[in-house]
């Protein structure tokens, strides 16, 4: 806001010249007091000034940020898309990989679940990597370490477990969980025991450092090629991006 409000002052300072001779003194001269009753009939008389400079500095914010979040996605490749413990699905070999970090409990991720179930039906040669990443709740955790069980026994039944608990709402109890991972057609003895595995931690805070060191701060953090897209996108717009991907890597490697 200290960067807003000296721009704001610059503008106003230029603007003076037509509002010096209400205020200057004798010597014609302007004090600090002239400059500041300048400035405030400014804001007064053009209070929109404030405004589009705010959403000025921003968006200068927001494209630093995601310009900075691109390099570290091309540094932290392997990690992103080929870290075996990241539960996957779509096309193994797709041509463009998505990713995403989510919580289970967060509204705007089931929200852009349609999309990426829909991309995935439509699209076979786009793969999507699962980061979870629980950052809302407790039992944001205790899912996230559900759902990773779930892929430790059996890689098939990940999706459909991950998408039983994107369609949930309430609480998650171990009770609920099991009975979850039980419709997919998972063992609930094996359940059980996956679930005290302690690299099930291991696996979620490798996740939050990694969304820490791109510049994720909020769920979903979706990534497409190199790009970081900070929240839910529609279907169009997701079909979109991994178009422009697809058309980047195609011309990188020609």
């Amino acid at each position: 806001m200290k960067f807003t409000f000296t721009s704001l002052l610059v503008s106003a300072a230029a603007m003076s010249l037509v509002l010096t001779a209400p205020y200057a003194n004798a010597q014609g001269t302007l004090t600090k007091s002239d400059v500041e009753a300048i400035v405030k009939k400014v804001i007064q008389d053009n209070p929109e000034l404030i405004l589009n400079s705010v959403k000025e500095y921003q968006m200068k914010q927001q494209a630093a940020m995601l310009s900075k979040a691109s390099q570290n996605i091309v540094a932290m490749q392997g990690d992103l898309k080929n870290n075996p413990n990241s539960p996957s699905a779509g096309n193994p070999n797709g041509d463009v990989t998505v990713v995403e970090f989510f919580d289970y409990h967060c509204h705007y991720c089931k929200q852009f679940y349609p999309a990426l179930a829909k991309l995935m039906d439509e699209d076979k040669n786009v793969r999507i990597v699962f980061k979870e990443f629980p950052i809302l709740s407790e039992d944001s955790a205790l899912a996230a370490m559900a759902a990773l069980a779930v892929y430790s026994i059996d890689k098939s039944k990940y999706f459909a477990f991950h998408t039983e608990l994107m369609k949930s709402s309430g609480a998650f109890t171990m009770d609920m969980l099991e009975a979850k991972a039980k419709e997919v057609g998972i063992d609930p003895d094996a359940f059980k025991k996956a679930m005290a595995n302690p690299d099930l931690n291991k696996e979620i805070d490798h996740n939050k450092e990694l969304a820490q060191s791109i510049g994720i701060s909020g769920t979903p953090g979706i990534i497409v090629g190199t790009e970081l897209i900070p929240g839910a996108v529609e279907y169009d717009a997701l079909k979109a991006k991994v178009a422009a991907a697809r058309q980047a890597a195609k011309e990188k490697r020609s």
